[in-house]
C-alpha cells in the first residue's frame, strides 16, 4: 500500500498549519496529494449570514496553497459544512484517504477543529492519524517507538503502520511496558516480541520491556530517555489500548506528550 492522499482537518490555526506543513514533507516523497479539509456550521437554514461566512472561508482556503512550503505539491481544497469533524467520512473522497495529519495542542485544545477534537479522530479513523503537536520545519523521524502489548491483533496491525514508517526508515524501538497493575512475567512479554519479530522482519531496532507506575506513563518516559522522533501506537478505539486500561491510553498519550504520535484503529 502506498501513500496516495493526505487529508489535513485545517482551521486556519498555528497548529494546523504545523500538521499541514509535516503533511507536505510527505507529501513531497510520496507524491500523495493533499486534501484540505474545514468543516463548519452555517446559521439556521435562509440566514443572511451564511453566504458571508462561506465567502469569508472560501477566500481564507484560496490562500492556503500559496504557504511558501507547498510549492509545486497536489492539492484540493474542501469545505463541509454541518459536519462535525468526524462525521467528515461521510465524504467518500476523504473515507478513502490514505493517512490523516492534524495538529493538537493538547488537553488545552481550540475551538476550532482540532484540540479535542484530535482525540476523536484517533478513536474513529478507518486510516492512520499522524497528530503532529510541535513546529518542525523539516519533519523527518529517525527513531520511533512502537508501544504496543503485542498480542495477536497488535501484531497483524502492525502492517498497516509500515507505509508512513517506511517514509524514513526509522530504528524502531519496540515497547511493551509492565505495571504493578497490569503485571506480565518477563518471559511472557519476551516471546510476545519475539512472536513480533518473527512476524515482521525489522532492519533496525530495539526490544524494550519497561517497568513504570502506568503504561502512558512508560511509554512517555521511555520515548524521552532515548529522545524519540515519533510515537506509533494502535487504538482500540473505545476499548482502550490494553484491555486492562479503562478509556483509551492512544488518546492519552495524543494529550499529553509533545511527540508526534501515529496511530492505526484496531
Amino acid at each position: 500500500m502506498s501513500i496516495r492522499t493526505i487529508v489535513v482537518p485545517y482551521d486556519f490555526s498555528d497548529c494546523a498549519t504545523d500538521a499541514l506543513r509535516a503533511a507536505a514533507s510527505i507529501a513531497r516523497s510520496t507524491g500523495a496529494c493533499i486534501d484540505v479539509v474545514h468543516v463548519y456550521e452555517q446559521m439556521t437554514d435562509f440566514h443572511p449570514e451564511n453566504q458571508k461566512l462561506r465567502d469569508e472561508i472560501e477566500s481564507r482556503l484560496e490562500k492556503v496553497p500559496h504557504l511558501d512550503f507547498l510549492g509545486g505539491l497536489e492539492l484540493k481544497k474542501f469545505m463541509l459544512r454541518q459536519l462535525s469533524l468526524t462525521e467528515m467520512f461521510r465524504n467518500e473522497r476523504i473515507a478513502q484517504a490514505d493517512l490523516i495529519v492534524m495538529g493538537s495542542h493538547g488537553a488545552t485544545g481550540l475551538r476550532g477543529i482540532v484540540g479535542s477534537n484530535t482525540q476523536r479522530i484517533v478513536r474513529t479513523a478507518p486510516m492512520p492519524v499522524l497528530v503532529i503537536k510541535q513546529h518542525a520545519l523539516d519533519f523527518r523521524v529517525d527513531d520511533l517507538v512502537f508501544a504496543s502489548n503485542f498480542s495477536p491483533a497488535d501484531v497483524e496491525k502492525f502492517e498497516a503502520f509500515r507505509p508512513v514508517i517506511g517514509l524514513w526508515d526509522p530504528k524502531i524501538h519496540l515497547l511493551k511496558v509492565n505495571t504493578p497493575k497490569a503485571f506480565e512475567r518477563s518471559e511472557d512479554s519476551t516471546k510476545a516480541i519475539d512472536a513480533f519479530l518473527e512476524r515482521h522482519e525489522l532492519k533496525k531496532f530495539t526490544a524494550t520491556i519497561y517497568n513504570d507506575l502506568s503504561i502512558e506513563e512508560g511509554i512517555l518516559n521511555f520515548a524521552r530517555s532515548i529522545d524519540a522522533d515519533m510515537i506509533a501506537m494502535a487504538t482500540h478505539g473505545r476499548k482502550g489500548f490494553f484491555q486492562v486500561v479503562n478509556g483509551s491510553l492512544t488518546e492519552d498519550i495524543v494529550n499529553h506528550t509533545t511527540f508526534p504520535v501515529l496511530s492505526v484503529k484496531l
